[in-house]
């Protein structure tokens, strides 16, 4: 690290993260936990996140359509984030619903799969996969769907109301998921997840600009809104001054799921 680097740093870093700093400047940069107690996250992010510049921060979710664990992160940390964000055009979303499940090919060229939370989440699953196909896998349309789907107490038979309310055709979803399709676009989901560095051990599992850790797990998982501001390298919108940051009342702590 250069000495103007270190001095830039060492002008950001306020006494009130000195309690917590106890590390030579040059070494504030070394992790994403020890430049967050060092008060310099954000001048850290382009180490920390190599792609990290004033375009917007990257979100990519991997989860699964019934498990509780998705289903809470998407519904009540995900989409208000995005919903807050929306219009500053500093995130970028994508998910992709597959998670922990497997595949194994059939002799017929298509793929068997099974799914953690049974065959109802693989059905889940592959109605959000074509969901995102028919959008054009744009978010703007297919993240309010996911969310009413998730939001619901059961999201598979809210599919069909959610998707139609949003203006696409159940019909056409549907055929999709049940047939060849949903099938391969299922697998693509599948072999997206499979080859994830580090593998994904639980879900949700989020990858922040094209980068996951625990620290980078831990901080999405309970504020998202203040990582992507403080990741976020451009001018910051208002929607991130302290006052702005939160969207939700009570932060909840997720841990890897069996």
């Amino acid at each position: 690290m250069s000495l103007k680097f270190i001095i830039l740093l060492s002008a950001v870093a306020t006494c009130a993260f000195a309690s917590e700093c106890k590390v030579a400047p040059r070494f504030w940069c070394d992790s994403f936990s020890m430049a967050k107690k060092c008060g310099v996250l954000s001048a850290c992010a382009n180490r920390l996140f190599p792609m990290a510049s004033d375009a917007p921060v990257q979100v990519d979710v991997y989860f699964e359509s019934l498990c509780p664990d998705s289903i809470r992160f998407i519904t009540t940390m995900l989409y208000p984030t995005w919903e807050k964000l929306e219009s500053t055009g500093i995130m970028n979303v994508k998910i992709v619903p597959f998670g922990k499940a497997f595949y194994v090919k059939q002799d017929d060229g298509s793929y068997k799969f099974s799914c953690q939370h049974g065959k109802k989440e693989c059905y889940g699953n592959s109605i959000e996969n074509c969901l995102i196909k028919y959008s054009d896998n744009n978010p703007h349309s297919y993240l309010p769907i996911v969310q009413c789907m998730e939001s619901a107490s059961d999201p598979v038979a809210a599919a069909n109301k959610c998707i139609t309310d949003g203006g696409y055709s159940w019909d056409t979803i549907n055929t999709c998921a049940l047939g060849p399709e949903g099938n391969d676009l299922l697998h693509t989901a599948g072999v997206e997840t499979k080859a994830l560095e580090p593998k994904l051990n639980w879900v949700p599992w989020i990858v922040i600009n094209g980068v996951h850790s625990d620290e980078i797990q831990s901080a999405a998982t309970n504020d998202l809104l203040s990582l992507i501001c403080e990741t976020y390298q451009g001018e910051k919108p208002s929607e991130c001054t302290p006052s702005t940051v939160s969207v939700a009342d009570q932060k909840v702590m997720y841990s890897p799921e069996a």
